[in-house]
C-alpha cells in the first residue's frame, strides 16, 4: 500500500532498519566503556619504576666497622634515585671497612668506605694515622671530612683540656674515619684516622702514648 506516492515498508523490514540506524550511538557507548575500562586498570596498576640490584645493609653499621655478609643484603632500588658508587653485589662489599655509620637499609657507595678516602689522601702526598681521643664527648662534633686541629691532652684519659700554652701536634688534619669504642667496652678509647701531612704525621707519632682533643677548624 502507498500513501502519499511513497513505498510502504512491512514490518518486516523496518525492524532491521530501526536497529541499524542506532549503531553509531551505540558504537560511541561502548567506546566510551573501553575507555572507563582502560582508565581503571590504570589506575588500579600503576607503571613499575625501573629498579637496579643494589647492597643495602641490614641493620645500623657503625663507623669503622668491617663489613661482612650478614651486615649485607641486596634490594632492588629506583634507578632515578641510586646513588653515585653503588655495588650490585654483596661479595664485592664483604671485608670492606666503613669510614661512617650507614643506617639499616641504606645502600654502601664507595664513598662510605674507608679504602678509597685513604687513597685519595695518600695520593695528595698526605700520610693517614690513627690517633685516641681524650673523651668519647667529641665524637659529636667530628665527621669524615671535618678538618681539626689536634692537640696533645693535659692529663690522663678522662681529661679533655690541651696543654697550656702548647701548640697543635697538627694543623687542618682531615678526618677520613671515626671509630667509635665497641657496644661491649663503651669505656674504651675512641679513635680517628685522619690524613696530615709527613711532618704533622711524625709529630703525632712522637706523641702517640697521650691521647688527644681536636678542635674543628674551617679548611684549607
Amino acid at each position: 500500500m502507498q500513501s502519499g506516492g511513497m513505498p510502504m515498508l512491512s514490518a518486516s523490514w523496518r525492524t532491521p532498519l530501526n536497529y541499524l540506524s542506532g549503531w553509531p550511538r551505540r558504537a560511541a557507548a561502548l567506546l566510551c566503556l573501553l575507555m572507563a575500562l582502560g582508565t581503571v586498570a590504570t589506575r588500579g596498576h600503576p607503571p613499575r619504576t625501573p629498579t637496579v640490584p643494589t647492597v643495602v645493609t641490614s641493620h645500623l653499621v657503625p663507623a669503622g666497622a668491617l663489613l661482612n655478609a650478614p651486615d649485607l643484603t641486596l634490594a632492588a632500588w629506583p634507578a632515578n634515585a641510586a646513588p653515585a658508587g653503588i655495588s650490585r653485589t654483596v661479595t664485592a662489599l664483604v671485608g670492606r671497612r666503613v669510614a661512617r655509620t650507614v643506617g639499616r637499609g641504606m645502600p654502601v657507595t664507595q664513598a662510605d668506605l674507608l679504602e678509597p678516602a685513604i687513597a685519595e689522601a695518600l695520593a695528595r702526598d698526605q700520610t693517614a694515622t690513627t690517633v685516641e681521643l681524650a673523651t668519647s664527648s667529641q665524637l659529636v662534633l667530628l665527621r669524615p671530612g671535618e678538618h681539626i686541629d689536634l692537640y696533645p691532652s693535659a692529663g690522663p684519659f678522662t681529661d679533655a683540656r690541651p696543654t697550656t700554652g702548647t701548640t697543635p701536634a697538627a694543623r687542618n688534619a682531615e678526618v677520613l674515619s671515626v671509630l667509635p669504642p665497641p657496644p661491649a667496652t663503651p669505656d674504651a678509647k675512641v679513635a680517628l684516622i685522619v690524613a696530615t701531612d709527613r711532618s704533622s704525621a711524625a709529630q703525632l707519632a712522637a706523641l702517640a702514648s697521650a691521647p688527644f682533643v681536636a678542635t674543628l677548624v674551617q679548611p684549607p
